[in-house]
């Protein structure tokens, strides 16, 4: 597993959620007699309410997969320290032999 590639992938939704939350705050700003005619800053104050309303789904849909991977990350190095550990006792244990088969006293 490219546990690189995961974190690197967190980070991307990180900066798609701070992309979120500007474009939110953006449309939060505007208000409704700002644009111009009556017909278009209702136009527009409708449009900021559906987008806004979607980009919080968004937003929440971002957070709970960037949650997940880092849960994924978290899994995929442990079990990676667990295997290093595992490999090193076994290695150990492997030297352990050779010496005591080295020795008189292993004869």
């Amino acid at each position: 597993m490219d546990v690189g590639g995961l974190e690197a992938l967190q980070k991307n939704l990180t900066r798609v959620k701070e992309n979120i939350d500007g474009a939110t705050k953006r449309l939060d700003g505007l208000r409704p007699d700002s644009v111009g005619s009556d017909e278009l800053d209702e136009a527009c104050g409708d449009f900021r309410d559906s987008w806004k309303e979607g980009l919080e789904k968004l937003e929440e849909a971002v957070e709970e997969v960037d949650e997940g991977l880092g849960q994924a990350v978290k899994g995929y190095r442990d079990v990676e320290e667990g295997i290093r550990d595992s490999l090193k006792d076994m290695r150990d244990g492997v030297d352990d032999l050779n010496l005591q088969g080295a020795t008189p006293s292993g004869r």
